[in-house]
C-alpha cells in the first residue's frame, strides 16, 4: 500500500528513469531521431496534470527541447523550415513506441492509480530480438 505523498512521487521521472529511458531510444528523440542527452528533456505520454501521468517508463520519452514545448503547445515539428509532422503525428509516433516496447501497455496504465506500486502495473519492457 502506498503512503501519502505516492501521488507526487509516481508523478516524478527518476534519474533511473531517464536512464532507463535513454537507453531504450538508444540516445535518440523518438520523434526526430535527433541525439539527446541522458539529462533530455523527458516528456510524460500522459501528463502530470489532470490525467496524473505517472513518472514511469512506459509513460516517459526523450524528446529534445524544441519537440518537448511544440508538443504541450499543439504546434507541428517543422525541421528546415517545412512541417515534418503534426502534432498528432508526433503523439502517434509516441504511442507507436510504447506499444512497441512494453508489454501490457495502456492508456490506462500510463495514469496514477491509488495504492499501486509501480509493479501492480504489470507492464514490462519488451526484450530486443
Amino acid at each position: 500500500m502506498m503512503a501519502k505523498g505516492d501521488l507526487t512521487k509516481a508523478k516524478q521521472i527518476s534519474p533511473e528513469t531517464k536512464k532507463k529511458v535513454w537507453e531504450r531510444q538508444n540516445g535518440r528523440s523518438v520523434v526526430s531521431g535527433f541525439p539527446i542527452s541522458v539529462e533530455m528533456c523527458c516528456c510524460h505520454f500522459i501528463g502530470r496534470g489532470e490525467k496524473s501521468g505517472v513518472g514511469y517508463e512506459w509513460n516517459v520519452v526523450g524528446l529534445t527541447p524544441d519537440e518537448h514545448r511544440l508538443l504541450d503547445e499543439n504546434k507541428p515539428l517543422k525541421i528546415n523550415g517545412r512541417i515534418r509532422y503534426s502534432n498528432a503525428e508526433m503523439q502517434t509516433l509516441i504511442h507507436n513506441h510504447l506499444v512497441e516496447n512494453y508489454e501490457g501497455w495502456t492508456l490506462a496504465k500510463c495514469s496514477y492509480h491509488k495504492y499501486w506500486k509501480e509493479e501492480d502495473y504489470d507492464v514490462k519492457r519488451r526484450k530486443k530480438i
